[in-house]
């Protein structure tokens, strides 16, 4: 039987997190989930506060503004002050700023928060069937009839390049699926990029030059540059319950990482994105 030959070490986050002059976590699969809290959640948050341990919450959820999470956390019994609470929806000005992009007529997928995440970032939203669109920013799974509107955003977008026009594409949350219990999960807004991005191969399988969407959320550098700007060190710990956007994110940036083991998913010695620490439940 073949072994890793850097074994993960099991722990508990009670006997790490000291190490850290701040912790960044991930919301779905460490705190909650979509029905709920996870075991152990107010326990660990309640410890947080009592030691005046910094933290930032690191989350690719572009659907809420950090108010609307914040109001969802209290309902919920978690106290998460709203600057505590870093999005990856509030990418979308920086990244607006950087690529000369406000007032770009722009088709956002998503509910009302995303909406006010692309307004304020300086976007001139229009319709998904409107040709004008210069940018389309998938934002959110839900907030709208989902079938149609991808439909008609994927036509818009094939229309515009059979025309030669560019088309900017942006995608805050990169997430695939998210848990909705313990037995189900749902899909998240990365699968819908997915199939954007493959239909744009399909139709045009020798181009080499076709549209990508930019990536803003975990495991890609601007939502960590965006945290550790916020905390102003680098000494911090990711825990989260992803390999491929929590940990690998960490890995990448160059940063611990914890992989809890109540999330999303289920670990392997023989995984080849590796993080500093398992950290097994309940997380105090």
């Amino acid at each position: 039987m073949t072994t890793h030959k850097n074994p993960v070490t099991h722990t508990t986050l009670a006997k790490i997190i000291g190490n850290y002059d701040a912790l960044l976590i991930d919301a779905f699969g460490v705190l909650v989930r979509g029905d709920g809290l996870l075991p152990g959640a107010l326990d660990f948050m309640a410890h947080l506060h009592k030691t005046a341990q910094p933290y930032l919450i690191l989350t690719n959820d572009a659907s809420r503004l950090p108010s609307q999470s914040n109001q969802w956390y209290q309902s919920l019994g978690l106290q998460i002050d709203t600057e505590r609470i870093v999005t990856s929806g509030s990418l979308l000005t920086p990244h607006f700023t950087k690529h000369n992009l406000k007032g770009a007529p722009t088709i956002v997928l998503g509910p009302e928060g995303s909406q006010a995440y692309a307004k304020d970032a300086g976007a001139h939203i229009v319709a998904p069937d409107d040709d004008a669109a210069e940018v389309i920013a998938v934002c959110d799974d839900a907030g709208y009839p989902f079938l149609e509107t991808i439909e008609a955003t994927l036509s818009t977008l094939l229309r515009r390049t059979d025309g030669g026009k560019n088309t900017h594409l942006i995608l805050p949350n990169p997430d695939l699926i998210y848990p909705r219990s313990a037995t189900e999960v749902g899909l998240t807004s990365g699968a819908v990029a997915l199939i954007f991005e493959e239909a744009l191969k399909l139709r045009y399988p020798q181009r080499t030059d076709l549209p990508a969407f930019a990536r803003l959320g975990k495991p890609h550098n601007p939502i960590f540059e965006a945290a550790v700007d916020k905390l102003r060190t680098r000494n911090v710990l990711m825990i989260g319950d992803q390999l491929q956007t929590d940990i690998l994110g960490a890995n990448n940036f160059g940063i611990d990482s914890a992989l809890v083991t109540h999330g999303l998913t289920q670990w392997d010695e023989r995984a080849h994105i590796r993080p500093t620490f398992l950290a097994s439940t309940p997380l105090m």
